[in-house]
């Protein structure tokens, strides 16, 4: 431990001298040398993470110096891992780094994930994302997952093993080609640097045995607008964990862009380009005696629909089964989604969007049917 370089670790209570050995004997695997993984890989190192993996195939594009600070216009057609590993290794020589220039797959997954203490995601595949959900789940280890769109991030963390994934958060991934890359979509540069930074920051919390606050909760920030919101999730019932990467490898196979020489850039655009709206009950019908009359879509169970209901409803499905009524959705106007208090309409919406729906037509109703009835009792059916 070198007590000048991480002084000021030694000086928090909440690391001092055992938490900062515990973090020098630390590893962690960082998939994706991008816009995320830059800064997560600095602020680690900085922070004194003994050993760290880099698994990108991806190499240097002028375009990339935009967001991913660790690059240098000298750099351009290097390989990220390669490159990225000699400027971690400049800000701490102490440090045990190695770098895979090749792609994560479920060929390599398990061997490249296994003897980790934690996993953080930069990947800029949507099936990517499952694999290495699969293959944490496997070996029993957590992750950290961020993507960023336009001005907007979100991160959760994921402990599939034992706890909540990233498949109850999203069972089905969306249909191949329907994300649009941020070179198509844009992103501001800080955006990515806010949401690695926030992975670097909690995958410290993790390390040192903590991070609770963070298991079950997906926090969306918005850089534009200085607002972070929370979803909370559940892990989902009857879910088991995988034994085996078969469904991984059936997702990638089906999947194009996991097999071209090109990354996709670390996004989760939908096709319209933007978040989805939050709408109150008082707001929605502010709007709708003014002409307002969006698609009206409940997600949550039968059960629950049948005991109340709003007379304008226009189709009803659960959650988590939202992507299978997707030819059943209007083509063109608004939708108004709701559940019981705004959390699973919210989940609902984030699928929608993956799925490739615009998401200036998606309104999630923040209090759901019971700030509905609370606000206009004569639009819901009771029993």
């Amino acid at each position: 431990m070198d007590a000048v370089r991480h002084a000021r670790h030694l000086r928090l209570e909440e690391i001092g001298e055992e938490g900062q050995a515990r973090l020098s004997t630390s590893s962690v695997a960082v998939i994706g040398a991008g816009g995320l993984g830059c800064p997560v890989l600095l602020y680690l190192a900085a922070a004194g993470v003994g050993r760290l993996t880099i698994v990108d195939d991806d190499v240097v594009d002028l375009s990339n110096l935009q967001r991913q600070v660790i690059y240098r216009t000298s750099d351009v057609g290097r390989a990220k891992a390669e490159v990225s590993r000699e400027r971690v290794l400049e800000l701490d020589p102490g440090l045990h780094v190695e770098a895979h220039t090749q792609r994560l797959t479920p060929q390599n997954a398990l061997a490249l994930l296994e003897g980790h203490d934690l996993i953080i995601d930069g990947t800029d595949l949507i099936p990517a994302r499952y694999l290495i959900d699969d293959a944490c789940a496997i070996l029993g280890l957590p992750w950290i997952h961020a993507s960023v769109h336009r001005f907007e991030g979100r991160i959760a963390l994921f402990e599939p093993k034992q706890g909540a994934s990233y498949r109850d958060l999203h069972p089905e991934p969306p249909p191949p080609g329907s994300v649009q890359a941020c070179n198509e979509v844009g992103v501001l540069g800080a955006v990515p640097g806010v949401l690695g930074t926030m992975q670097a920051a909690l995958a410290v919390e993790v390390l040192l045995g903590r991070g609770e606050a963070a298991k079950g909760r997906l926090t969306m920030v918005d850089v534009q607008g200085l607002e972070t919101r929370h979803l909370r999730f559940e892990r989902l019932e009857h879910r088991t964990s995988p034994t085996d990467l078969a469904d991984a490898q059936r997702l990638w196979e089906a999947d194009p862009a996991c097999h071209l020489g090109r990354h996709l850039e670390e996004t989760d655009a939908a096709v319209g380009g933007q978040m989805f709206h939050q709408i109150s009950s008082p707001e929605f019908l502010q709007r709708r005696s003014s002409g307002w009359s969006p698609f009206v879509l409940d997600v949550r169970s039968s059960e629950e629909h049948a005991q109340m209901a709003a007379h304008s409803c226009g189709l009803t499905v659960p959650h988590p089964q939202v992507l299978d009524v997707l030819s059943d959705l209007p083509d063109h106007g608004d939708i108004l989604i709701h559940c019981k208090s705004g959390m699973r309409s919210m989940m609902a919406a984030m699928m929608l969007m993956e799925a490739g729906v615009d998401g200036s037509r998606l309104y999630n109703l923040q209090d759901g049917i019971l700030g509905w009835y609370a606000n206009a009792p004569e639009d819901i059916r009771v029993g």
